[in-house]
């Protein structure tokens, strides 16, 4: 199972490509026109709402500004020294475990589980 995913502009793009390799479907917000680098959090959840996106974010601002009832849900990855493989390793075995529709908020660490 793949994830619909919105990655926040902290998120690297070799992380996204590896995590597009996989197969998860990943827009980055630097190439949505409505949102762009510097986005607020509003405008990223209800992006991420209207299409149906979790969001990939490094930021963890957004998920203590944002009500989870706005946004699909939120994988946040905490520890910043995960190599862009690891994360999308642990992104794409959190996949194979939880459906997208049952996320709300996801830590990707090392020990997701």
């Amino acid at each position: 199972m793949a994830y619909r995913l919105l990655a926040d502009e902290n998120v690297e793009k070799a992380a996204i490509r590896y995590l597009r390799k996989l197969g998860h479907d990943v827009e980055w917000i630097g190439d949505v026109p409505e949102l762009g680098l510097g986005a607020a959090d509003d405008d990223i959840a209800a992006y991420a709402s209207e299409t149906n996106r979790l969001v990939l974010t490094q930021d963890d601002d957004f998920f203590t500004a944002i009500d989870f009832d706005r946004v699909p849900g939120v994988l946040f990855q905490r520890d910043q020294t995960l190599s862009s493989s690891e994360v999308g390793d642990a992104v794409h075995e959190m996949a194979g475990y939880i459906d997208q529709s049952d996320v709300t908020l996801e830590y990707v660490s090392r020990n997701w589980l």
